[in-house]
C-alpha cells in the first residue's frame, strides 16, 4: 500500500481500471460461454422438436383431410350411382372375348411399355405371364381401355371423355363408364388425387380406374397385385359393414405404377344400408414430400446445411425423400456404396432414383420412433453421421410413420465453438483495449470542455436527452449543470410535440381510411389516387322517421346510430371499409387501403349482412325500416376533399352508378355485371333487369337470392 500511495493519481487510475477490466472479462467471459453453450443446446434442440412436431400435425392433418374427402366422396351419387352401374355393367361382360389380333396388341403393350417399365424401375426379369390378367373380360376392358388411355398418354394427349377409342365397344359398361368418368376427372382434378378406383366388394375386381393402368379389371383377391398393400387393405375394409369405416394404405412401391411409391385411402361405398363397394383414392405422395422438405428449401425452414425430416415406415424404411440424395445424388449414391447397405437395394435406389420404400433407416430414432415413442438423441444416422435426432410416432388409426427430424453434430454445436473462439479473440481484444483506454483515461478526464462541445453538437444534431457528467465544483461542474437543465427542458417540449402529433395522427385515422391519412402525410392537401378495381356498397335506408312521440326525433336519431354502428360491425368484421354515412345513405367500399382478390364476394357478404342487421332492427325495435343496396365493381378515384375540415370521398362511375341504383328504393341487394361475373358461382342471382341510371344509361343488374331468414 506504501508503493501504491507513492503513485501519482493518474497511475493508481490507469492500475486499477486495469484490475478491475481484466477481472470482468474473465469472470463475464466464462459465465457468458457456460451460458451461451446451454442456451445454443437448447435452442438446437427445442427447434427439432418444433419442426418435427409441426411436420407430424401438418401431414397428419393432410391424411385426416384426404380420409374425410375419400369418406364424402364415396357417400356421393357419383359413387354410389357409378358404382352400381358398373358393377352391374361389369358383370355383364362375362361372354365377350378379344380377337387373335386384340390379343396380340395386348400383349405387345405388356411387353413394349409394362414389363420395360418394371425393369427399368425393379430391375430382374419379369414375365409377361405374371401380369397378363387371365380372364377374357379383363383382357377385353384392358383392350379396350387401357391401351387407347395409354396411347393417348404416350402421345400427351390427355382423354378428355370416357368414350373408348374403338368402335366396337357398344357395351352397356361403356355407357355407364361415360356418364361417369368425366365427373371422376373433374374431382380428381379438383383435389389433386393421381387415382381413383372403383373395387367391388365381393370379388375385389377394380371395376373402373381413372388412371388406367395394369390394375385396372383385375381381381385384388386372385390376380396379379394380390399381394400389394392396396389388396390386403380391400380385403380387411370388404370385411366390414360400417358405412364410416375407412383405410390409409401405407406407401408401396406399386407394380402397376412401374414400381413407383404410391399410397391410397379407402372407404366403403354404400347404398342405402348394403355395401355395395369400395372407393380407393391414390394420394399424391409428393405433397408428403412437400410438407417435410418445405418444397426441399430446408434452409429457410432453419435446417441449416445438413438439417432435414423425413418420414420412416413400420418396415423402418424410408416414407419421403433424402436430403442429400436430391442435393447431390451422385455422392449420395457413393456414400450409401460404402456403407453397410446391400449393393441390391443401392442398385434399386440408383435405378428408380428414389428411397421411397427402398432406404433402410435402421436407426434408434427409427425404432423408437416404431415404437411409439418421442424423444431426442446423438445418434449414428442412415449415412453413419452422427447427428441429433428429434424423433416420434406419427398414428392415423391403422397407419403409423415416425417422423424424424435431424441435424449432423458438427453443424448443430458449430455455433458454440464459433463462440467459443469469438469470445477468446473479444477477451484478448478487450484487455488490449482496457490498457489502451487506462493510458489515455486520465488525459480526457482534463477535459471537460470537450464533453461539453460533444454534448451540444448532438443537441445541434437533433439528439434529445444528452446529458455532461462533470462532478467537479468550479466553474465547468456550474456549466455542466446548466447544460443538463437546458437539455432536460428541450427533451420535455420535444416530447410533448411529439404527444400531440400522435394524437392528431390517431384523431386523423379515426375520421379518414388509411389511404387518405396517407395521402395527407405526404403534404398534397389536394391530393387524390385513383384504385384500379375495387368494390363500392351503397345502401338507403327509408323508414327511419317512422317514430311517433314527443322523443320521435331523439329516438330516430338513436335508431339510426345503432343501424350505422351494427353496419361498421359488419363491415370491420367483413375487410370493408366505411367511407361515410350521411342521413338515409352509407356507402362502403373494399379493396382501398388493404388489395383484396376477394373483394367482390366480401362486399356482397356485407351487403346481405345489411339486409338481416336491418331484418333485426325491424324485429326487435317494432319498426318498419327497408333498406336498397347496390353493388358494383371497378375503377375509381378516392381523396381528401377539404384543407381546415378533412372528408374523405369516392369519384367515378363504379361510386355513381351504384349509389343511384341504391336510390331507386328497391328492396333487395342488387350488383352490376361485373360483380355478377365474378359471383356467379358462388351465389343464387335473380335476373337480369336492365336499369335506366340517371345520367350513365342502362345498366344491366341482377339482384342476390337471399337465403330464408334474411332480410
Amino acid at each position: 500500500m506504501l508503493g501504491l500511495e507513492r503513485l501519482a493519481v493518474q497511475s493508481r487510475l490507469i492500475l486499477l481500471l486495469l484490475l478491475v477490466s481484466l477481472g470482468s472479462i474473465l469472470a463475464i467471459g466464462w459465465i457468458g460461454y457456460s451460458s451461451a453453450s446451454e442456451a445454443i443446446t437448447h435452442a438446437v434442440q427445442e427447434q427439432l422438436k418444433s419442426v418435427r412436431h409441426s411436420k407430424t400435425t401438418a401431414v397428419l392433418d393432410m391424411l385426416k383431410g384426404l380420409r374425410d374427402q375419400a369418406l364424402s366422396i364415396s357417400d356421393g351419387r357419383m359413387a354410389t350411382e357409378g358404382m352400381a352401374g358398373l358393377r352391374r355393367a361389369y358383370a355383364g361382360l362375362e361372354d365377350v372375348v378379344l380377337d387373335e389380333a386384340q390379343e396380340q396388341q395386348l400383349r405387345q403393350w405388356y411387353a413394349t411399355t409394362f414389363i420395360t417399365t418394371l425393369q427399368k424401375h425393379l430391375g430382374g426379369s419379369p414375365q409377361i405371364e405374371q401380369y397378363l390378367p387371365a380372364h377374357p373380360r379383363e383382357r377385353y376392358l384392358q383392350y379396350h381401355y387401357l391401351l387407347p388411355a395409354a396411347a393417348a398418354a404416350a402421345s400427351a394427349t390427355p382423354l378428355v371423355s370416357a368414350t373408348p377409342l374403338v368402335s366396337d365397344d357398344d357395351s352397356e359398361y361403356s355407357i355407364v363408364h361415360s356418364a361417369i368418368h368425366e365427373r371422376v376427372q373433374r374431382a380428381a382434378s379438383l383435389f389433386g388425387y393421381e387415382d381413383v378406383l372403383l373395387i367391388d366388394d365381393n370379388t375385389l375386381e377394380i371395376i373402373y380406374s381413372l388412371k388406367k393402368r395394369a390394375d385396372f379389371a383385375t381381381n385384388l383377391r386372385t390376380g396379379p397385385f394380390a399381394s400389394t398393400n392396396l389388396a390386403r387393405a380391400a380385403e380387411t375394409l370388404s370385411r366390414s359393414r360400417d358405412k364410416d369405416a375407412y383405410t390409409v394404405v401405407d406407401i408401396e412401391s406399386y407394380v402397376p405404377d412401374g414400381g413407383l411409391p404410391v399410397g391410397f385411402v379407402l372407404s366403403p361405398i354404400f347404398s342405402g344400408t348394403e355395401m355395395i363397394g369400395i372407393l380407393a383414392l391414390e394420394f399424391p405422395v409428393d405433397r408428403i414430400v412437400s410438407l417435410l422438405t418445405g418444397r426441399f428449401e430446408w434452409q429457410k425452414e432453419g435446417m441449416g446445411k445438413t438439417g432435414e425430416c423425413y418420414l420412416v415406415g413400420s418396415d423402418l424404411t424410408m416414407r419421403s425423400r433424402s436430403r442429400f440424395m436430391v442435393e447431390d445424388r451422385e455422392a449420395f449414391i457413393e456414400s450409401l456404396r460404402k456403407s453397410p447397405i446391400s449393393t441390391a437395394v443401392v442398385d434399386q435406389i440408383e435405378r428408380q432414383q428414389n428411397v421411397l420404400n427402398q432406404l433402410p433407416v435402421r436407426t434408434r430414432a427409427a425404432e423408437e420412433a416404431i415404437r411409439g415413442r418421442e424423444g431426442l438423441a446423438v445418434i449414428d444416422d442412415y449415412r453413419g453421421v452422427s447427428v441429433l435426432s428429434s424423433y416420434g410416432p406419427l398414428d392415423l388409426e391403422s397407419l403409423r410413420w415416425g417422423v424424424i427430424a435431424e441435424i449432423d453434430v458438427k453443424e448443430a454445436y458449430a455455433p458454440i465453438r464459433a463462440y467459443a473462439r469469438r469470445a477468446l479473440l473479444a477477451a484478448t481484444g478487450l484487455a488490449l483495449a482496457t490498457a489502451l483506454l487506462a493510458l489515455v483515461a486520465s488525459w480526457w478526464l482534463v477535459q471537460p470542455l470537450r464533453q461539453l462541445a460533444d454534448a451540444a453538437r448532438r443537441i445541434g444534431a437533433g439528439e434529445m436527452g444528452v446529458r455532461v457528467n462533470l462532478r467537479s465544483q468550479d466553474e465547468f461542474g456550474e456549466l455542466a449543470t446548466t447544460f443538463n437543465a437546458m437539455s432536460e427542458s428541450l427533451r420535455e417540449q420535444r416530447s410533448e410535440l411529439e404527444d400531440k402529433a400522435r394524437e392528431n395522427q390517431e384523431l386523423l385515422l379515426n375520421i379518414l381510411p388509411a389511404s387518405a391519412v396517407a395521402l395527407r402525410r405526404d403534404g398534397d392537401e389536394r391530393a387524390s389516387r385513383q384504385f384500379a378495381d375495387v368494390t363500392v356498397v351503397a345502401a338507403e335506408f327509408s323508414g327511419l322517421e317512422q317514430a311517433a312521440g314527443p322523443d320521435a326525433e331523439s329516438r330516430a336519431m338513436a335508431l339510426q346510430s345503432d343501424l350505422v354502428a351494427a353496419c361498421d360491425d359488419a363491415a370491420e368484421r367483413l375487410g370493408v371499409e366505411k367511407v361515410r354515412a350521411v342521413g338515409s345513405a352509407y356507402l362502403a367500399v373494399c379493396g382501398l387501403s388493404v388489395s383484396r382478390p376477394d373483394h367482390a364476394a366480401r362486399t356482397v357478404q356485407f351487403a346481405s349482412e345489411i339486409s338481416q342487421i336491418v331484418a333485426a332492427f325491424n324485429r326487435d325495435h317494432a319498426v318498419g325500416i327497408t333498406v336498397s343496396v347496390a353493388v358494383n365493381s371497378g375503377p375509381i378515384v378516392g381523396g381528401v376533399v377539404g384543407r381546415n375540415k378533412y372528408l374523405y370521398d369516392l369519384w367515378g362511375d363504379t361510386v355513381a352508378i351504384a349509389a343511384r341504383l341504391a336510390a331507386r328504393g328497391v328492396q333487395a341487394v342488387q350488383v352490376t355485371q361485373p360483380v355478377h361475373e365474378r359471383l356467379a358461382d358462388l351465389h343464387a342471382f335473380d335476373g337480369p333487369a336492365e336499369v335506366e341510371v340517371r345520367g350513365k344509361g342502362t345498366v344491366r343488374v341482377w339482384q342476390l337470392r337471399v337465403a330464408s331468414g334474411g332480410s
